[in-house]
């Protein structure tokens, strides 16, 4: 057997000013619960973005290192997708390498502010400087007297 509870005289349901009120209250929590997620995934689109920046700018700097500005002072690779641009400059004279001994060595030395660009498609996804030493050949080998 069940029991139901009485209803008062005339009272057949919700009214139509508490469904109203519910839909607001449940709309207003769906737009925040909404707001929240845009922003989540959003900023997950700008933190993947920036550690693929972060990632090229890393191929950059290893392509970079690999490269004699004295020699190359201007250049460019292409690693598909990413490009690698690079311009230097000398920040000092020309020097003389020297040994441990205080004698000339086979090269000669100097100091270079790199400028680089890292391209993905096309596009500049970083840009960083570094200082980078260049080297030449300027003496011949001498022979070892014994």
């Amino acid at each position: 057997m069940t029991s139901r509870l009485p209803l008062r005289q005339g009272q057949q349901g919700f009214s139509l000013l508490e469904a109203i009120v519910a839909l607001t209250i449940m709309a207003t929590c769906l737009l925040a619960l909404y707001a929240w997620l845009s922003t989540s995934t959003f900023a997950l689109g700008r933190a993947r973005a920036s550690a693929q920046a972060l990632q090229d700018a890393r191929v950059g700097k290893a392509i970079v290192e690999t490269i004699n500005p004295m020699k190359d002072p201007t250049g460019s690779r292409d690693l598909p997708p990413l490009e690698i641009r690079w311009k230097a400059r000398p920040i000092t004279e020309r020097r003389t390498g020297m040994s441990r001994a205080g004698t000339a060595t086979q090269f000669d030395f100097r100091l270079y502010e790199v400028d680089v660009e890292v391209l993905r498609s096309g596009t500049v996804v970083r840009d960083f400087s570094m200082r980078k030493t260049g080297w030449e050949a300027a003496r011949p080998i001498l022979p070892v007297e014994d």
